[in-house]
């Protein structure tokens, strides 16, 4: 027998049924222009309640034109040569709307939506060898979000996005970049409690031109609950649940990396004493991770801060933590005592001791005792003021166990393309080295974003110029490393910096830093003493537009030393309502005096920025980078990037063309050019004003 389905309540039952509703829709007034008597048009709420009301607020007509081309070549013997062009073409209708249902306050939502056709067509050329290839189909885009109760304690929001965008890349050819993102959240709000539990999509996809070699996917999906009670103005106790998988095949790699993380986060705080001016603060972390990269930790780190007076504050810290990846565990206890004293704002002096002790399993047991004293004074001075800063640093570790499996986790550093990066532990596995961004959603490749050389016992790492590491970028090592057991190693170090900046913009400024080892009863490997010496001398003079900087860095190093002189400054040349134009210039020169390394180094840097209004419909901008680095060992490095904008905007015309020429020749010859063009029609003007049902 066939089921009934019960009929869908009409709007009439609906009306019986809800009163409030009702009520809300007779007293809802439409958007639509009144006739010009001043009586409601037909089709008002007046005459019949709002039910949905839509709304078309932009209308335009697009035109999208992209044209690439690449060579790529190579002066090694037998490796061939490669070309690539891309052409794209695309029209489409793109759509603003915005509506609500019964009210703003109860549903509203917005939509941009662009629809229309494209055509693709691509040329490649290896060697003697080439292909094409073509494709043609529809052009989608979407932004949509939905707020549901938007102002109650109880509120409910929702998107879904579609995007196509140009990723540029410093002296490489730009990327083309989809994504999808889509997800839903909802808000609880009581008075002294708010909870949000949301779910997400993302899908990724990065696309290059030279044999998929660059192309890059993502794909997450993301589960979280964030808890935050707020008992009174002094406690607050934060809980956390984020689940997270995530598939992933990265840019130069064949290979896929997923990822199941599950974390727990628990964060506590509770102020007290007289006028609540003490504090105690919990931290506890539960992280899970399943895949190709499996890590388990346990983080614990109750916090307890006094404050004796207005100029004294001490501060008791105990942490646990563990870890558990590829086999190896590791555990960590750590107690920390630290005393600030500021009788003034002239002075600043803090101390602090410290004891650890680090478990691995069934390998090596290292204990570490040190503390420090660092001093912060400022003096202000007829001409300016006077900045001193002084510390110390001592500690003591010994190790006992089998010399082997030490262990390293986020260990950061970031990165220098010139100046090298050294692993702080010797004698590491390479095999074991990975490197990832700081929120390890991005594993970064060796050969392709970095690469790691082997200087005696210690390991230096560079970044690539064409990687996916930017310029400044934290990025967090993981390794393991032999260790040398049932011996000391004590460490001191000096840090000392002083400089006088003048009213009239000039701060010379000298730092220096000491650190000296004292390494003694290994088994298994010899003990690594890493004893540095450095001198930076210094002179700064900022005005209002321009500044100037000159540095002399002498750094004396049991493994690499070198010498480096710099040279930079930045000026702003126009600042105007119709232009401006930045221009920074950076010189320098290293002298690597090591006995592994013996190399000079000479380094330019060049970037200019440009922004002009030539008349009232047309403006321009020009942003360019330069770099020449001349290695005595490795030879040139030439990378320029150049990108120039022409908008045209007049009425309902916009017109915005992109010209992109980048050049890397490092060994390699890597060269590209791009053209992108866009030509809107706003008909915005054109859509008929009021609501639409």
């Amino acid at each position: 027998m066939q089921k009934l389905r019960p009929q869908a309540p009409t709007k009439r039952s609906l009306y019986r049924r809800c009163p409030c509703i009702l009520a809300a829709l007779t007293s809802f007034s439409a958007t639509g222009a009144a006739s010009p008597e001043g009586q409601p048009e037909v089709g008002s709420a007046a005459e019949a309640p709002r039910w949905l009301s839509l709304r078309a607020t932009e209308l335009s007509l697009e035109l999208e034109t992209e044209y690439q081309r690449r060579r790529v070549g190579s002066e090694r013997p037998g490796t061939p040569s490669q070309r690539n062009r891309d052409f794209r073409l695309a029209e489409s209708v793109q759509l603003r709307l915005d509506g609500d249902v019964i009210d703003p306050l109860f549903i509203n939502w917005t939509a941009d939506l662009k629809l229309g056709v494209g055509q693709e067509r691509y040329y490649e050329r290896v060697g003697h060898f080439d292909q094409t290839d073509s494709d043609s189909g529809i052009v989608q885009e979407f932004d949509v979000s939905l707020n549901i109760l938007p102002a109650k304690p109880f509120s409910v929001t929702a998107y879904a996005r579609h995007v196509r965008d140009r990723v540029p890349r410093r002296f490489l050819p730009s990327l083309l970049e989809e994504n999808t993102e889509s997800g839903v959240t909802a808000f609880w709000n009581q008075d002294h409690w708010t909870s949000e539990l949301g779910l997400s999509w993302s899908d990724l996809d990065r696309s290059g031109n030279q044999n998929e070699l660059e192309d890059e996917s993502v794909r997450t999906r993301r589960l979280y609950w964030d808890n935050r009670w707020q008992f009174t103005d002094t406690h607050h106790l934060g809980v956390v649940f984020d689940h997270q998988r995530e598939e992933s095949q990265f840019q130069g790699s064949r290979n896929d990396w997923d990822t199941n993380r599950d974390e727990l986060r628990l964060e506590h705080e509770l102020a007290f004493g007289p006028g609540a001016i003490h504090r105690l603060d919990t931290f506890v972390r539960l992280n899970n991770e399943k895949g190709d990269l499996p890590r388990d930790e346990s983080e614990l780190i109750p916090r307890l801060t006094l404050q004796h007076s207005d100029a004294l504050r001490t501060i008791y810290r105990y942490s646990f933590y563990r870890l558990d990846q590829g086999g190896i565990e590791m555990r960590r206890n750590k107690f920390d005592w630290q005393a600030i004293y500021q009788p003034d704002r002239n002075l600043r002096i803090s101390g602090d001791l410290f004891g650890l002790r680090e478990e691995t399993e069934d390998d090596v047991d290292t204990c570490q005792i040190g503390g420090s004293l660092d001093a912060a004074y400022r003096q202000p001075t007829p001409h300016g003021e006077l900045l001193v800063n002084a510390a110390f640093y001592l500690d003591d570790e010994r190790s006992t166990g089998d010399p082997d499996g030490g262990v390293v986790r986020d260990e950061t550093h970031v990165l220098d393309p010139t100046r090298p990066t050294y692993l702080i532990e010797p004698d590491i596995r390479r095999d074991t080295i990975v490197a990832r961004n700081l929120g390890r959603t991005r594993i970064y490749l060796p050969g392709h974003d970095y690469i790691f050389v082997a200087v005696g016992r210690r390991t230096v790492v560079y970044r690539l110029l064409g990687g996916r590491i930017a310029v400044d970028e934290a990025v967090a090592f993981d390794y393991q490393y032999r260790v040398p057991t049932n011996g000391t190693i004590t460490s001191t170090r000096v840090d000392f910096r002083v400089e006088h900046p003048f009213a009239f913009g000039l701060t010379p400024y000298y730092a220096f830093d000491i650190r000296r080892q004292d390494a003694n009863g290994s088994r298994g490997v010899s003990a690594f003493e890493d004893n540095t010496e450095r001198h930076r001398f210094g002179v700064r003079y900022d005005r209002a537009r321009w500044s100037l900087l000159a540095e002399v860095d002498l750094f004396d190093d049991d493994v690499e030393p070198y010498d480096s002189y710099q040279i930079s400054g930045k000026t702003n040349l126009f600042r105007e309502a119709n232009r401006s134009m930045d221009a920074t210039a950076t010189a320098s020169w290293f002298n690597f005096t090591g006995d592994w390394d013996r190399r000079h180094v000479g380094l330019i840097d060049l970037a200019l920025t440009n922004r002009l209004q030539l008349n009232e419909y047309l403006s321009s901008s020009l942003s360019t980078d330069y770099r020449l680095e001349d290695d005595s060992v490795d030879g040139q490095t030439n990378a320029v990037d150049v990108e120039v904008g022409l908008q045209y905007r007049r009425g309902y015309f916009e017109l915005d063309l992109t010209l992109e020429y980048d050049l890397l020749t490092v060994g390699d010859h890597d060269e590209g050019f791009g053209i992108w063009l866009t030509i809107r029609r706003d008909l915005s003007h054109l859509l008929a004003s009021g609501t639409r049902q």
